[in-house]
């Protein structure tokens, strides 16, 4: 069975084009997959959809990511990242930590309460879940995750969600150790997340090609195993 045709992100996605463009050739496809779908599942929770609509479609997308999880998706990039995933050997995806993730967000507007420090935090567990494991096991193998330390890649997730959405000088210092302990082992397989993660981390870096240049930049350091600094 030939993987659907999913899009890339478009470059205006800025960090997670570029995420998509450092990541291994031969898990671009999936992790184009993947990015989309946190972008649709996501989408359910923005505070422009009305509120009926937007528990319509998060409903939707909850049966969605338990038909991926059965194997049976019908959207086109949650078929494209079970065909992914068949590829290399692994079992589909479980993206029902996003759907949780953007149920929480849309309970949140529902109440107009505004996010706490343990809000965030379970926000980010859920994210990293979501998303960051499958693209990383994607990337590298899930028994090579499991042999160099699962939680690197749980941290790392968790401090980018974080650093995304409430920067902070001690976020972006969180970012950056976490970014620093990736283990060599997976270094160049998590190329692109530590693009994205480094990226999140530039604020200087405005404009196509300053964006560029830092995004090259962060992944000749993942070559020469230079994550530090």
């Amino acid at each position: 069975m030939s993987e659907p045709d999913v899009s890339p992100p478009p470059r205006s996605a800025g960090a997670r084009y570029f995420a998509w463009l450092y990541t291994p050739a031969e898990a671009r496809g999936g992790t184009a997959a993947l990015l989309t779908l946190e972008h649709e599942i996501m989408t359910s929770a923005l505070a422009a959809i009305d509120h009926g609509v937007a528990h319509v479609r998060l409903g939707w997308w909850q049966e969605e990511a338990e038909r991926l999880a059965a194997a049976v998706p019908v959207h086109p990039a949650a078929r494209a990242a079970r065909q992914a995933f068949l590829a290399a050997g692994l079992p589909a995806p479980d993206l029902q930590a996003l759907t949780g993730l953007a149920a929480r967000v849309l309970a949140r507007q529902a109440l107009a309460r505004d996010i706490s420090s343990g809000d965030l935090a379970g926000d980010a567990a859920l994210w990293s879940d979501g998303l960051v494991q499958p693209l990383a096991t994607l990337a590298t193998g899930a028994t090579r995750v499991a042999e160099a330390d699962p939680r690197a890649v749980a941290t790392l997730g968790h401090a980018l969600y974080v650093q995304e959405q409430a920067p902070t000088d001690d976020s972006a210092a969180a970012l950056r150790e976490a970014i620093a302990t990736v283990p060599a082992a997976l270094a160049t397989p998590l190329r692109g997340l530590v693009v994205w993660s480094t990226l999140v981390l530039q604020t200087r870096a405005r404009g196509a090609f300053a964006e560029s240049w830092a995004a090259w930049r962060a992944a000749r350091r993942v070559e020469r195993s230079r994550l530090r600094g």
